[in-house]
């Protein structure tokens, strides 16, 4: 039911016929049978898609959809043109998308290519641990 519903969201967001701006799609972790989802607005109109699994319990990070206009570039550029630029978020032009992409980067490691147009997958499924230097003053 739900995987119906994730797939319409895709479809209509990288439909160029819509009137809504094309969006690249960052999967994180794709999900065996998603049962419910839901999209959150972060800034810059990024969408963060969060899922829920039959098997799993609890909510994970499913996708991140960033307008390709944030990006700098044309609707129509290829997806090795986009790959450049969310490895590189240097060459973004739009701060929050910039801070973003680096957050997500930090995170996950890196971006990799994926079947479809203007799709894309990272490296790392769960989020890198931060190491936490100095010392810790124990409560009480």
């Amino acid at each position: 039911m739900s995987d119906d519903r994730l797939k319409k969201f895709l479809k209509k967001i990288h439909d160029p016929k819509n009137d809504i701006p094309l969006y690249t799609t960052l999967i994180v972790r794709p999900g065996k049978k998603i049962v419910d989802f839901k999209i959150k607005k972060e800034v810059a109109n990024i969408l963060r898609v969060i899922a829920h699994d039959e098997k799993k319990a609890g909510w994970f990070v499913h996708s991140f959809h960033i307008p390709i206009k944030n990006l700098g570039l044309s609707p129509d550029s290829k997806d090795q043109e986009i790959l450049h630029v969310l490895t590189n978020p240097i060459k973004i032009p739009t701060k929050p998308t910039k801070d973003f992409v680096e957050d997500i980067l930090r995170k996950y490691i890196d971006i990799l290519p994926e079947k479809g147009r203007h799709f894309f997958k990272t490296q790392r499924y769960k989020k890198k641990k931060e190491m936490q230097t100095g010392v810790k003053l124990k409560g009480f």
